[in-house]
């Protein structure tokens, strides 16, 4: 694989994780716990899950990959799971902002050590998602856009000005 492939894989996760983070320090911090429509998450749930799923992605391609996330972490936002309007039921607001840093490093760090391998097929339980490594590295970025939107939603439904103009 070229190290064009690599660079357009890291510059796809740097972007969404730019966008997640524009947009989740434009969310005033009493409004983290809102939810804008029922059965819909808020800012934390997805701070976390975005977070988490970095993480999970890891564990799914690397072996015996240990989680730097703390068991509660997995079982408050794995996919599947819901958000509660109760803050105590969350990390801090630091917590999340530096795991969520912390897992894309890690994340980037293991594409980057693999660049050689970008187009090793992935796991069969990965393969709806992606065929290899690089186009994992799109799908982890498509993944977080696809909260990018909900995160645009809970901004409406609280009347908060445009960040992206």
């Amino acid at each position: 694989m070229s190290t064009r492939e690599l660079q357009t894989g890291l510059a796809s996760l740097d972007f969404a994780r730019h966008m997640t983070l524009s947009l989740l320090d434009a969310i005033p911090t009493e409004h983290w716990f809102h939810i804008p429509i029922p059965a819909g998450n808020h800012a934390a749930w997805l701070a976390g899950h975005i977070a988490w799923e970095d993480d999970d992605c890891l564990n799914q391609l690397i072996d015996r990959h240990d989680s730097a996330l703390p068991q509660s972490w997995h079982d408050r936002f794995a996919t599947g799971s819901r958000s509660t309007p109760n803050a105590a039921d969350y990390p801090e607001f630091a917590d999340l902002r530096s795991q969520l840093a912390a897992s894309r490093n890690e994340l980037k760090a293991f594409f980057a050590a693999s660049a050689d391998h970008l187009d090793q097929p992935v796991s069969k339980q990965l393969h709806g998602f992606a065929k290899d490594l690089a186009s994992f590295m799109h799908m982890i970025a498509c993944h977080e856009m696809v909260h990018v939107g909900q995160l645009t939603v809970i901004r409406k439904s609280l009347k908060l000005p445009v960040v992206f103009a």
